[in-house]
């Protein structure tokens, strides 16, 4: 079963405890993208996520913090050849 951001983060903004929830576990645009549940396996393309104990901003803003990510290196090496990056065009 492969882990989305929430889970492999541990965050707790999922929506199961009184917390806001993060814009990756509801944004529908990228459902089942790289096998993750809405943009639980592409929060780095996802406007304003909790990453870190904050508020992340863009993508243009966000791109260079999240290409160091632990958990979207996870997710490119459990996806290899069937990894989509994805931009999502407002």
């Amino acid at each position: 079963m492969t882990e989305n951001c929430w889970e492999f983060m541990k965050c707790g903004r999922d929506g199961s405890n009184n917390q806001s929830i993060c814009p990756a576990v509801t944004d529908s645009r990228a459902n089942k993208v790289n096998r993750g549940r809405n943009g639980g396996r592409v929060c780095w393309a996802v406007d304003g996520t909790f990453c870190a104990g904050r508020v992340q901003g863009t993508y243009a803003e966000k791109v260079l913090i999240c290409s160091e990510c632990p958990f979207r290196h996870k997710v490119q090496e459990e996806e290899r050849t069937k990894f989509r990056q994805i931009y999502f065009k407002i």
